[in-house]
């Protein structure tokens, strides 16, 4: 009798869900999931034939249905009290971390990408210009003891000594970041580090270029908010994840920071209107950018090559500089040494995640 219930009253679900879909506009985007949705697919006799029709509506159908992020939550809510490890690419973790999985890479790309970095390192010496990479491991490396137990989990030690093995100037920050890891380096909901984690990082680079670090207790510490829940959280929809606070740190809180050659100039590197949407982490140098440059207090002309972990260690670098260039070669489209060249580039640090810098497609531009 029991199963008989059960079963009706899924499908009352289900035809509940299915009218709505008919009734409710479809959604463009996910807040959640932080991606755009599937859109019904375009029919035609050629589609229906090859069967892209039929996976295309299959996908829709799924993007579409009623209430999808709190089934995705009901489901995360099921899957963990059958004692299941992981979801949506996802570990749940001990003292509350969801981590993301990250279990192999492509070798060529990774070659390609050296290869191309080793090239602007040749490049930059003969032009009078350091150049230094910081691979820096995440939290399924630093942090592998909360995972659980025999979880897959790539080396990512391994893969900074394939990049020291190909003649770059390696900032490893693997020890000082594992010295430290009684702090939250890292959040809990989300798969980049904390202010705390890119701080010790940027003590490892100084110390690199044989200068003493300041103490981080000489930056004013302020809590943007303490709502955050970022991606690892969206992948899962865990209904018990923790909240994580987002925190800046600055010598002063006023820069002159221009994004993208003038298209938005701002006074400050904290864009605050991130704070009231699903992407808090953005707060920092406005996402990510094409261009940024931010003035500061010091001398010499930092270019800072980079994926999103760089947008936090950036506000411990600024008042080192003249000027901090930061690029992100996903949304870059020039010369790459041309920039270097008319900017008077003086200094050059390549900071990516070790596992974008193992897939980024776009770094292996960065020679040209």
């Amino acid at each position: 009798m029991r199963n008989k219930l059960t079963v009706a009253l899924f499908c009352l679900l289900l035809f509940a869900g299915t009218v709505s879909g008919v009734l409710l506009p479809d959604r463009e985007y996910s807040g959640n999931e932080k991606r755009m949705l599937k859109q019904f697919p375009k029919f035609s006799a050629a589609e229906l034939f090859s069967g892209r029709f039929g996976s295309g509506l299959e996908t829709y159908l799924a993007d579409q249905f009623p209430a999808r992020d709190q089934w995705v939550t009901v489901s995360t809510v099921a899957e963990r009290i059958l004692g299941k490890k992981e979801k949506g690419g996802v570990y749940f973790c001990a003292d509350g971390y969801l981590i993301e999985v990250w279990t192999q890479y492509e070798k060529k790309q990774l070659e390609d990408n050296l290869a191309a970095v080793k090239k602007l390192s040749d490049a930059a010496v003969q032009s009078g210009i350091s150049l230094k990479i910081m691979p820096v491991p995440t939290a399924a490396c630093v942090l592998a003891d909360t995972l659980p137990a025999y979880a897959p989990n790539a080396d990512q030690r391994a893969v900074i000594e394939t990049i020291r093995n190909a003649g770059l100037n390696v900032v490893d920050v693997t020890d000082a970041l594992m010295s430290h890891r009684d702090e939250q380096l890292f959040y809990k909901t989300d798969h980049h580090w904390t202010s705390v984690g890119a701080y010790y990082a940027y003590a490892e680079w100084m110390r690199s270029r044989g200068k003493t670090p300041a103490p981080l207790a000489e930056w004013t510490r302020e809590a943007l908010c303490n709502d955050f829940r970022g991606t690892t959280y969206m992948k899962t929809g865990d209904p018990f994840a923790a909240y994580d606070t987002i925190e800046a740190y600055y010598r002063k809180p006023a820069h002159y920071v221009d994004y993208n050659g003038g298209y938005y100039v701002t006074n400050t590197i904290y864009e605050r209107s991130f704070l009231d949407g699903s992407n808090q982490y953005g707060v920092f140098l406005n996402s990510n950018q094409a261009t940024t440059v931010v003035s500061g207090d010091g001398e010499g002309r930092l270019l800072i090559l980079k994926d999103s972990y760089a947008n936090t260690f950036a506000q411990f670098v600024i008042d080192d500089f003249e000027e901090t260039h930061l690029i992100d070669m996903r949304f870059f489209r020039g010369s790459l040494q041309k920039y270097i060249e008319q900017n008077r580039i003086t200094e050059i640090l390549v900071l990516y995640n070790v596992p974008n810098l193992t897939s980024d497609t776009d770094l292996a531009r960065v020679s040209r």
